[in-house]
């Protein structure tokens, strides 16, 4: 290479290498060297996109080449030039097939050498230089090779300017994000704070004077396990260690001292930051959390509590039509024996009876329309179909506006109580009407004592008609007594029980025959009563059989969730008008004092949750009667509290 183009050579160099130069000035320049070293007119820099040149720089006199213009790249002389791996040069352009005819007549550019530049390997443009005079010869290789170096050298400046570009963007964006991530830990609530890797802080930030009473400052350089409960200590310390594992610690709630001796709560979220693949610190965040475990405790306990309690309760959403329960607790599904999913999204409504009085119904329905606390008791039938009166409260629950937003309600099994008054009731409407006709009985005859032909007659009306009345007297205060006794289900043997009616009955009826057949191995969930029910039966068997022979079968089997047990007499059968008050509970004008003896059975079986009913054998060519009673089993493994179950409804 001659010395004139290693001059031009160093003066390109130079002019790049001029810190004191931006990238416009050095191509400008350089274009200038470059036309001058070449002998051309014309230098200019291009930027082609979309197909499209556009002049982005330039030296000479040409109208068309300057700074701005553009034209499509078909209609260009670098159309050519960025296909092409070398620089193209051009002596002649109207003769060369090289320059689109197009282009020449365009430009007029009569020789034409240039190369493309690229930046990240992709085409940016060209830098090109020609004149309007042909050339009588080619370029020399050492004037190409200029050129190219020049291309060369703006696209390294052009991908130097870029990178600077990207790298000032980024450092702005950093700085952002500094001032950002600085604004967010002074103003944020939580803790922000980085450790080493032996678990000093290296900061953090405002908030944790705040929150456990120390200054940033003071705890730079200090270890964080120092100012941790000693309780929590083992699983901070897991958890740590888990981090330096690579691991992510979400949501660990840890107990920390602070500087004036308190405890507060902070749920700790910590991560480890890599740098080139090593493990360089470990940032978290954490947040005061003390109120909110107070009050999940507080829940909690209140959450138990309403679990435990004895009294079902249910939530309602007072916003949806037909304000559906969305929670029930344990006590409502033993209650109504339902479960909490069977119960969930249905109506209030649907819990009340179908045969509920309409206007209690209506009641109902527009004291919860218009958010107003209401009381009512209703007999209602549990899952299993067996009656039971609940006595319910609803009340709205509003939100600080005032507005309702669901209702509570209290479900309470009151079966026992309503049992007892209205047993009451009973016995005094039937000890009203047989001691009004027992008198009526008496009176009639005390006339008749003056007569001495019918005077003994009377005499013996009066005193059965007075022991009738006694005994009726005593069995009402025996069922009372019954009423008024504390209900105690226990685990009973069904063998000894039998066993123990079987042997008092054979005693005081010796010509009688009493069989027994147990056909299950499990336990009755009643009260010691239940003798006292089953012994009723058997003496009344017994007692109104037409013979002393009488016959007497007592069976004790499963079924399902029950056991089942039956008393079976060969006597005359019962009659309609005494068990009519067990198929359609309630007493009638007929059956005033008539079957007493039942009730009692009635009240001790259902009491325990079980039914009674009685009535005459299935055999049409036998006489007799069957009792038959179900009562709640009681396997081995259970205990009473989970077998037993609440009382029925006794009259309805």
């Amino acid at each position: 290479m001659s010395r004139n183009s290693s001059r031009t050579r160093e003066r390109i160099y130079a002019t790049f290498a001029d810190s004191s130069l931006d990238f416009e000035e050095s191509v400008q320049h350089s274009l200038e060297i470059v036309a001058d070293f070449l002998g051309v007119e014309y230098g200019f820099l291009t930027r082609i996109t979309d197909g499209e040149q556009r002049i982005q720089q330039a030296i000479g006199s040409h109208e068309l080449i300057q700074p701005g213009e553009s034209c499509p790249l078909e209609e260009a002389y670098c159309r050519r030039t960025i296909q092409m791996e070398e620089t193209l040069s051009v002596q002649d352009a109207e003769a060369s097939p090289q320059i689109p005819s197009n282009a020449f007549e365009t430009f007029n550019l009569g020789c034409y050498i240039g190369t493309k530049i690229t930046v990240d390997d992709e085409v940016y443009g060209t830098v090109c230089f020609g004149d309007t005079t042909p050339r009588n010869e080619p370029f020399p290789e050492r004037k190409a090779l200029l050129v190219e170096l020049l291309g060369q050298l703006i696209s390294q400046a052009l991908e130097r300017r870029a990178y600077e570009t990207k790298l000032e963007e980024r450092n702005r964006r950093l700085e952002a994000e500094r001032q950002r991530f600085k604004e967010i830990t002074e103003t944020t609530f939580d803790i922000i704070y980085r450790t080493d890797l032996a678990g000093q802080f290296t900061y953090a930030s405002s908030s944790a004077e705040r929150i456990i009473g120390y200054q940033p400052d003071e705890l730079l350089g200090t270890q964080f396990i120092d100012y941790i409960c000693e309780s929590s200590v083992p699983k901070t310390l897991a958890a740590f260690n888990r981090v330096l594992d690579g691991h992510y610690i979400e949501q660990l709630e840890a107990e920390f001292n602070t500087k004036t001796g308190e405890t507060v709560v902070l749920e700790i979220n910590a991560r480890p930051v890599y740098h080139d693949g090593e493990l360089l610190l470990v940032q978290g965040v954490a947040r005061d959390i003390t109120r909110r475990v107070e009050q999940e405790r507080e829940l909690r306990i209140q959450h138990r509590a309403i679990e435990d309690t004895h009294i079902g309760i249910t939530i309602a959403d007072a916003s949806l039509p037909g304000y559906p329960v969305d929670y029930v607790n344990e006590a409502f599904e033993r209650l109504t024996g339902y479960t909490g999913a069977e119960l969930g999204g249905k109506s209030y409504h649907t819990f009340l009876p179908e045969d509920v009085d309409s206007n209690v119904r209506d009641e109902i329905r527009n004291s919860l329309d218009v958010g107003e606390s209401i009381s009512f008791e209703l007999l209602i039938t549990r899952k299993d179909g067996t009656p039971l009166w609940c006595r319910t409260t609803i009340s709205p629950v509003t939100d600080d506006q005032g507005e309702v937003t669901h209702f509570v309600g209290f479900h309470e099994n009151v079966t026992e109580q309503e049992r007892t008054v209205r047993l009451v009731e009973l016995l005094n409407r039937v000890l009203r009407h047989n001691l009004r006709n027992s008198m009526n009985v008496i009176l009639g005859n005390a006339d008749l004592l003056r007569d001495p032909a019918v005077a003994d007659v009377a005499a013996a009306r009066i005193r059965r008609r007075a022991d009738s009345l006694v005994q009726l007297s005593e069995r009402a205060r025996e069922l009372k007594q019954y009423a008024q006794r504390d209900r105690s289900p226990t685990r009973l043997d069904p063998a000894t029980l039998l066993s123990r009616i079987v042997e008092e009955h054979e005693h005081a009826f010796p010509d009688a025959s009493i069989e027994t057949d147990i056909s299950t191995e499990r336990g009755i969930c009643a009260g010691s009563e239940l003798e006292q029910a089953i012994s009723e039966l058997v003496t009344n068997a017994l007692t109104h059989h037409p013979s002393d022979s009488a016959h007497v079968s007592l069976s004790v089997s499963d079924a399902d969730d029950q056991v089942y047990i039956e008393v079976i007499d060969d006597g005359r059968g019962i009659s309609p008008s005494e068990t009519a008050f067990v198929e359609e509970g309630h007493e009638t004008e007929l059956e005033h004092g008539s079957s007493m003896g039942l009730w009692l059975v009635n009240w001790i079986v259902t009491r325990y949750g079980g039914s009674f009913q009685i009535g005459p054998i299935d055999n049409p060519t036998e006489t007799g009667t069957r009792a038959t009673l179900l009562v709640p089993a009681i396997d081995d493994e259970m205990t009473v509290e989970e077998a037993a179950q609440p009382p029925t409804a006794l009259f309805w």
